[in-house]
C-alpha cells in the first residue's frame, strides 16, 4: 500500500514540475544580429534568448531558504550563457578552424542594475561577487574546442565559451521585481563591436508546487505508516 502511495505522488510531481526546471537555458552571445552576412552589422555583436525570440520573459527567482538581515535570498533559474551556435552559422562568433584558436575574448559589461543593494551576480564557479559596479566587466571563460557543437557548416566542431553566473536577490517575499542591464564587449584582438543594451527582468515567486507536494507526500507517508504500525 506504501509502494502504492508513493508511486501515484511520484506520477503527480512528476505532472506539475515546471517545465524551467527540466530545461538546461543558455543566453547567448553571438554577432550579426539581422542574421545577414555582409552588411554593417556583421561585426557587431548581440546577446538573446533565441534568434526568434531574442528578449527573455521575465525571469523567475527561487527562495533559498536562507536569510539577510530578515529578507530572504533567492535565486533565479536561468544561471548560463554560451557562445552562439546555430546550425545554420548566422549568429557564430567564427567559423571553425581546430588548429587555430580564435582571438575573440568576451566580457559582460554592467550597464544598470534596478536595485544595486538587494540585487547582484556571483561568478559560480567562485561564488564570488561580480559585475559590482556600473561599467564594470566579467570576462567569460576563454574560446574551448567542442567537437559536438555545430560549425555552421552543416558539420561538427567548434569554438566557444560556456560559463555560469548566479542572479541572487533579497527580498521580503514573493512579487518583487528587479531587472539587470548588460552589454557585451569584446577585449581580443577581433575586435567585435559592442553589443547592444540587453535588459533581463525578474520576479520573485513562490516555493514550487512541486516541492510543497513533496512535503505534503512525505506528511502523508508518515501518517499512513502510524496507522500500519497501529
Amino acid at each position: 500500500m506504501l509502494r502504492g502511495f508513493l508511486f501515484i505522488t511520484i506520477l503527480i510531481v512528476i505532472a506539475v514540475w515546471p517545465c524551467t526546471a527540466c530545461a538546461h537555458s543558455h543566453t547567448h552571445v553571438g554577432r550579426n544580429p539581422d542574421g545577414v552576412w555582409g552588411n554593417s552589422d556583421d561585426n557587431q555583436l548581440w546577446i538573446f534568448a533565441a534568434p526568434d525570440q531574442p528578449q527573455w520573459d521575465t525571469i523567475e527567482m527561487l527562495p533559498t531558504g536562507e536569510f539577510i538581515a530578515g529578507k530572504e535570498i533567492y535565486v533565479a533559474e536561468l544561471d548560463c550563457w554560451h557562445s552562439a551556435h546555430p546550425e545554420t552559422g548566422l549568429f557564430q562568433l567564427d567559423f571553425n578552424d581546430q588548429a587555430t584558436q580564435p582571438e575573440w575574448r568576451i566580457e559582460l559589461k554592467r550597464t544598470a542594475f534596478s536595485d544595486p543593494a538587494n540585487f547582484w551576480m556571483e561568478n559560480e564557479a567562485t561564488t564570488l561577487p561580480i559585475l559590482l559596479a556600473d561599467g564594470a566587466a566579467f570576462a567569460f571563460e576563454s574560446p574551448n574546442w567542442d567537437s559536438d557543437l555545430p560549425d555552421g557548416s552543416g558539420g561538427t566542431g567548434a569554438w566557444h565559451f560556456h560559463t555560469h553566473t548566479r542572479f541572487l536577490a533579497l527580498a521580503d517575499g514573493p512579487g518583487s521585481a528587479f531587472s539587470a542591464t548588460f552589454s557585451v564587449i569584446d577585449t581580443g584582438s577581433t575586435a567585435f563591436n559592442e553589443s547592444d543594451a540587453y535588459t533581463m527582468n525578474f520576479i520573485t515567486v513562490p516555493e514550487p508546487a512541486s516541492t510543497m507536494l513533496f512535503a505534503l507526500a512525505a506528511a502523508s507517508l508518515v501518517k499512513l505508516k502510524r496507522k500500519t504500525n497501529a
